[in-house]
C-alpha cells in the first residue's frame, strides 16, 4: 500500500515565514522607537547635556521612529487601502492645508512639518500596529507589558532618586521623569487606559491592576495637581461608564440633581458670591483673558485668515496675563484656528475621526474623549509625543478587550 504524503508549497512557506519575520522585525523597531523617545524625555528633565545635543537626539529618534513607521506602511499598504483608506488619503491632504498656510503667510515650515507630525503620527502608528497585532498578538502583547514596566519604573524612581520639581510660581510637586509635570500626567492617564484595557483581555493580573489604578489616581489627582489631567481622566471614566453600565444615565441625572440642589442652598440661606473677572481669570490660571483675546484677534481677521490661519508660530503672544513671556491660547483647539483656520482645525478634527474609526464602534471613544477633554483645556495629549505615542498601544488593548468580549458573548 502507497501513503501520498502531503504536498507543500516551497514557494508559499517560504513567504509565510518572511512574512512573519518582517511583522516581528516592524515590531521590535517600532517599540524600540517608542522606547527611546521615553528614555530621551529623561534628558529634558534632568539635562546632562546641551540644549542643541539633546534637539538633535530627540530628532534622531523621531527619524527613527518614523522610519519604521513608514516602512509599516509600505509593507501593508495594499492592507491599508482596502481597509483604512482615509487615513492614507487624510494625512497628507491636511498636510497641504497645513503647507497652503505657511506659504500664504510666510512663516516656518519645518515648525509646522514637525507639529503636524505630532499629530498624525500615533494616527499612522495605530494603522501599522493594528496590523502587527493581528500577525503577532504575543509579541505586541508582551511589549505593551514592558512599555507599561519601563514608565512605571521611571516613575517610581523618580519619587525616590529626583529633587521635587518646582513648578508654576514655585509650587511643590512630586518629581517627574517624563519631560515635565504635565506631559508626565497625561502619560499616566493614557498609561492606566492601557492597563484598564490589558486588564480586560486577561493579560494584566487584577491585583496588580487594582494597584497601577489606585497609584494613577494619587499621581494625577494629588502628587502631580495637572487639572487637565484630571479633566482627562475624568473625560475618560465618564465616557467608559457609559459604554459598559446600563444605569449612567441614572448616576448622571441624579450627580446634576444632587449640584443643583447643593447650588441653590446658598440662594436659600441669602449667601451668593458671583466671581468677579479677575477671579475667574485667576481660577482659570490667565486663560480666560488670554481666549479673550485670541477672540478679538479672530474677530478683526479677514476670510482668508479665517480660512487658513495666521502661520505657525502666530498663537504666541504677550498678554496681560502673561506679560513675562510669549504664551500660547492653553487651548489646542483655538491655537489650530489661530494657526492653520478652519481648514486646518477642521482637518484635525476630521484626522481624528478617521482615528476613530480604524477601530470597532466606539472602542475609541474613552479614550479619544480623554485626549479632546486635555486640548480643550491646555496643550493636551495630541501635542505632548510621549503621551501621544502611548495612544495606540492602548486603543490596540482596547480593540483586544472588545473582541474578546464579543467571541465571549457568542460563545
Amino acid at each position: 500500500m502507497r501513503f501520498a504524503l502531503p504536498a507543500f508549497d516551497v514557494a508559499e512557506l517560504t513567504a509565510f515565514h518572511l512574512e512573519n519575520r518582517v511583522a516581528r522585525a516592524l515590531t521590535w523597531a517600532m517599540f524600540v522607537g517608542l522606547w527611546a523617545k521615553l528614555a530621551v524625555s529623561v534628558l529634558l528633565v534632568q539635562p546632562v547635556i546641551d540644549a542643541e545635543a539633546d534637539s538633535f537626539y530627540s530628532r534622531a529618534v523621531d527619524a527613527m521612529l518614523l522610519c519604521a513607521i513608514f516602512v509599516g506602511l509600505l509593507t501593508y499598504a495594499d492592507e491599508l487601502l482596502r481597509r483604512a483608506p482615509l487615513v492614507l488619503a487624510g494625512v497628507p491632504l491636511v498636510l497641504a492645508s497645513f503647507m497652503t498656510t505657511e506659504i500664504l503667510t510666510r512663516d516656518g515650515f519645518t515648525l509646522a512639518t514637525f507639529e503636524y507630525l505630532k499629530i498624525v503620527t500615533p494616527l499612522l502608528m495605530s494603522a501599522v500596529l493594528l496590523r502587527l497585532f493581528e500577525r503577532e498578538p504575543a509579541l505586541v502583547v508582551r511589549l505593551m507589558q514592558f512599555t507599561l514596566a519601563i514608565v512605571w519604573l521611571g516613575v517610581i524612581g523618580a519619587l525616590l532618586f529626583l529633587p521635587p520639581s518646582l513648578n508654576r510660581g514655585g509650587e511643590p510637586f512630586w518629581p517627574v521623569y517624563f519631560a515635565s509635570l504635565h506631559t508626565s500626567s497625561y502619560l499616566v492617564v493614557v498609561c492606566a487606559g492601557l492597563s484598564l484595557y490589558l486588564y480586560e483581555a486577561d493579560h494584566f493580573g487584577k491585583r496588580l491592576f487594582i494597584a497601577q489604578i489606585l497609584f494613577s489616581f494619587v499621581l494625577v489627582f494629588h502628587g502631580w495637581g495637572v487639572r487637565t489631567s484630571m479633566v482627562a481622566a475624568v473625560a475618560f471614566g465618564l465616557v467608559y461608564f457609559f459604554q459598559h453600565s446600563r444605569k449612567a444615565a441614572l448616576v448622571v441625572f441624579l450627580t446634576i440633581v444632587a449640584v443643583l440642589t447643593l447650588a441653590y442652598l446658598p440662594l436659600l440661606f441669602g449667601v451668593v458670591h458671583l466671581p468677579s473677572w479677575d477671579e475667574m481669570v485667576e481660577l482659570s490660571s490667565g486663560r480666560m483673558s488670554m481666549w479673550l483675546q485670541k477672540a478679538d484677534i479672530l474677530a478683526n481677521s479677514t476670510l482668508l485668515e479665517w480660512l487658513f490661519g495666521h502661520g505657525e508660530g502666530s498663537d504666541w503672544i504677550v498678554s496681560e496675563i502673561w506679560w513675562w513671556s510669549a504664551k500660547d491660547s492653553h487651548n489646542d483647539l483655538i491655537r489650530l484656528l489661530n494657526q492653520q483656520g478652519l481648514l486646518g482645525l477642521g482637518g484635525v478634527l476630521w484626522l481624528l475621526w478617521v482615528w476613530a474609526r480604524l477601530f470597532p464602534a466606539g472602542v475609541a471613544a474613552p479614550l479619544l474623549a480623554a485626549l479632546l477633554a486635555s486640548t480643550a483645556f491646555s496643550n493636551g495629549i495630541m501635542f505632548r509625543p510621549q503621551a501621544g505615542l502611548l495612544m495606540p498601544l492602548a486603543l490596540v488593548a482596547a480593540a483586544d478587550a472588545w473582541q474578546r468580549r464579543q467571541a465571549g458573548r457568542a460563545a
